[in-house]
Order: C-alpha cells, then sequence, then structure tokens
C-alpha cells in the first residue's frame, strides 16, 4: 500500500514491515500476530504503528507489497525472455517459471492466502492491477501462442494462479502423500503436473 514519502517515515514505515515479517515467521498464523510484539521488534510505540498503518489488517497488506512488486517485476521480465519460443514451449516456460516463484514466495502466498480468506476477496485496491490488468496482459501476450478466446485465457491464467499457489504451498507431508516421492523428486513431479495443467488450460496453438 502507499509509503509515508518523507526519508524518516518512509524508513520507519520499512522497519516496521520487517518486523511484522519476522514476527510472522516466528508465530506463523496471521491471526496471532502481535502488534505491541511488533512494535517492540521495530522499537517503536505502538501507536506509531497505528499512526502508519491503522489496523492490523493495512499493516499485514504492507507486508504483501514486495510479493506483489516483485510478482510485477516477473511479469515484465518475462516478455523479455520470451524470444523465439512459441506455442507450446511458451506456455510451458511460463508455467514453469511463475510456479519456480511461487516455491521461492511460499511464506507471502500463504500471507497472501490468508487474509484473502479473512476478508473473503483479495483486497479491493489490488483487483484493478492483479485481477484486472496484469491478467488482461497476461492473456495478450498468451493470445498468439494459444487457441482459446482471451476470456477463456483470463480465467485459464487466474486459476492457474490458485493451483500454483495451494501447490506450492504443500507440507513434507502431503507431498508425499499426493507423490508418493519427497524432496526435490516430489517438487519435480508437481511442477510437472502445473505445467501439463496450463498446456491443457490453455491449448498452445502446435506448429
Amino acid at each position: 500500500m502507499a509509503r509515508p514519502v518523507d526519508a524518516d517515515s518512509a524508513h520507519t514505515y520499512d522497519s516496521i514491515v520487517r518486523a511484522a515479517l519476522d514476527v510472522l515467521n516466528e508465530v506463523g498464523l496471521p491471526e496471532k500476530l502481535s502488534m505491541r510484539k511488533v512494535a517492540s521488534a521495530a522499537e517503536v510505540s505502538p501507536g506509531t504503528i497505528q499512526y502508519y498503518f491503522g489496523s492490523k489488517t493495512d499493516l499485514l497488506e504492507a507486508c504483501l507489497d514486495g510479493y506483489y512488486q516483485r510478482l510485477t517485476l516477473l511479469a515484465g521480465q518475462l516478455g523479455g525472455s520470451m524470444q523465439g519460443r512459441q506455442g507450446s514451449e511458451f506456455v510451458e516456460y511460463v508455467a514453469r517459471t511463475l510456479f519456480r516463484f511461487a516455491r521461492r514466495e511460499r511464506a507471502l502466498i500463504k500471507l497472501r492466502m490468508a487474509t484473502n480468506a479473512q476478508r473473503g476477496e483479495l483486497h479491493p485496491q489490488r483487483q484493478p492491477e492483479f485481477l484486472g490488468a496484469m491478467i488482461v496482459e497476461a492473456a495478450k501476450s498468451f493470445a498468439p501462442h494459444i487457441t482459446v478466446d482471451q476470456l477463456h485465457a483470463r480465467l485459464a491464467i487466474q486459476s492457474m494462479s490458485s493451483i500454483m499457489a495451494r501447490m506450492a504451498l504443500l507440507t513434507d507431508s502431503e507431498l508425499e502423500c499426493l507423490t508418493d516421492r519427497t524432496g526435490e523428486e516430489g517438487w519435480d513431479t508437481v511442477e510437472e503436473f502445473v505445467v501439463q495443467a496450463a498446456r491443457r488450460m490453455l491449448c498452445p496453438a502446435e506448429g
């Protein structure tokens, strides 16, 4: 969400967010986040946190800013790395790259899913970009490589996003139960499933 423009204010804002992420990593669940504990970790007063964020919900969304920024950056970088890839190769490369990103971002994806579930929707301020403009642009980039129409593509991209997020959060025991494999062998199996699911949903053009 929006950051203060003043340099000292921006430093305080970032310190609070970093402290909140540290506390979240410790307690595990966003509902267990203690504003007093965050204040102590950031070496500020609870009133300072209230001043910058207003509520715990606002602070949790601020913790997600870095994730959304990295996702936006990755989406932009994908365009430049797709030269020469066509049809299935294009779809598979994007699916594989995004799933690996989701695995790297497990902690914040878990937070995103928890806050979305608590609210019942993606934060309204994020919807125009991440359910609107970004998916529209992604569908357009897929258009020369797939056989489905743009609405189908947009829905498929959102569906794949949800699948990737949940699959990226598999625990070791879930991974073994689902695949009969452990460690990277299990993750390789899941990644191949995700890639093939993307192919089935987006129906790449061949040749």
